[in-house]
């Protein structure tokens, strides 16, 4: 059996490995970083470690917030804290919607680039009654 969180950005539904989440907190305001990649919103200081923050929105190629005309409202956002090999930082999306347990074999393969690029790896697609689930196999942090 694995564990995945689901969380939704705009209309799509993407699920992480429970294994590399930390945590899941209310989006907070940021630090601006200058010079600092597109895909980074910003830093912030969480318990006295400065954490990155990845706009979710930016990495699949949508407009941030700010500039999209169906606004979430940004107190409804989540930052994820994802652990991988490398790296410890937060991913910022648009809502969490549940927690699922399923068998890896449910997990149906994806073609070699669906959605995927350098800094998100997609695994595959689960349908959950009906609902289709990008199955994310690891985030990246831009350098």
């Amino acid at each position: 059996m694995v564990d995945l969180i689901v969380f939704s950005v705009a209309n799509n539904k993407y699920a992480l490995n429970i294994d590399n989440v930390i945590r899941i907190i209310q989006a907070t305001s940021l630090t601006a970083v200058p010079n600092s990649h597109k895909l980074v919103d910003g830093i912030m200081s969480y318990e006295k470690n400065v954490i990155k923050v990845l706009n979710f929105r930016k990495l699949i190629g949508l407009k941030p917030h700010e500039e999209d005309s169906k606004e979430v409202d940004e107190y409804d956002q989540k930052l994820i804290f994802f652990e991988n090999i490398d790296d410890t930082f937060a991913v910022k999306v648009d809502s969490i919607d549940d927690i699922a347990h399923i068998k890896e074999d449910e997990i149906m393969s994806a073609d070699d680039d669906q959605g995927s690029n350098e800094f998100l790896d997609i695994k595959g697609v689960l349908d959950l009654d009906g609902v289709l689930i990008n199955i994310i196999q690891d985030l990246r942090l831009p350098k």
